[in-house]
């Protein structure tokens, strides 16, 4: 915890005193997640994914000044993962449907995000559980350059999800984004 209080409060005095300029302007941006979304169960830690699939991101950005810039984005991420006492679940698909606020320094870029994120759990192509949603948060950093291609990182957490028949979980993951923005 003293770690990631030290980082921020690093990276908060880096754009405080330092003359901030927005990244690449407007555009819509496509993105490939090689990290992960992982259903946690709420109660006790516990994860159930037991192997990564993969995710994609879409997103459009708007500049706000010399400085800052938002986004809306959606993001979707599979793997295959296991409930306890309910085997004939073997994938979950697990997004975020939300809108972010980045700091540029160059092609440097801090961000925060907030939205709904879901959680699906999936038997077939006709079988799943139902979708059920949440709110939750985000950060980021990474770097996007003028020719449009951009790698970042970012630290995911979901509230709750509640399930009928499902124990409560959450969605939460750290994710490596490698894509590209069009302007």
């Amino acid at each position: 915890m003293k770690l990631n209080v030290i980082f921020l409060f690093t990276v908060v005095l880096t754009f405080w005193t330092t003359v901030l300029k927005a990244g690449p302007g407007d555009g819509l941006g496509l993105f490939l997640d090689f990290g992960q979304l992982k259903a946690v169960n709420n109660d006790t830690g516990t994860e159930y994914q037991t192997s990564k699939i993969g995710g994609v991101q879409y997103d459009y950005q708007f500049t706000l000044g010399d400085s800052f810039s938002f986004s809306l984005l959606g993001t979707e991420f599979s793997g295959k993962g296991v409930l306890p006492d309910n085997t004939k679940y073997e994938y979950y698909k697990a997004g975020i449907l939300g809108a972010e606020l980045r700091a540029w320094m160059g092609p440097l870029f801090i961000g925060v995000h907030g939205g709904q994120y879901y959680l699906t759990w999936i038997e077939s192509l006709s079988s799943y559980s139902g979708i059920n949603w949440s709110s939750g948060s985000g950060w980021g950093l990474g770097i996007e350059g003028e020719s449009g291609w951009s790698l970042s990182w970012y630290n995911e957490k979901s509230e709750k999800i509640a399930f009928d028949d499902l124990p409560e979980q959450r969605v939460e993951g750290k994710r490596i984004i490698l894509g590209y923005r069009w302007r």
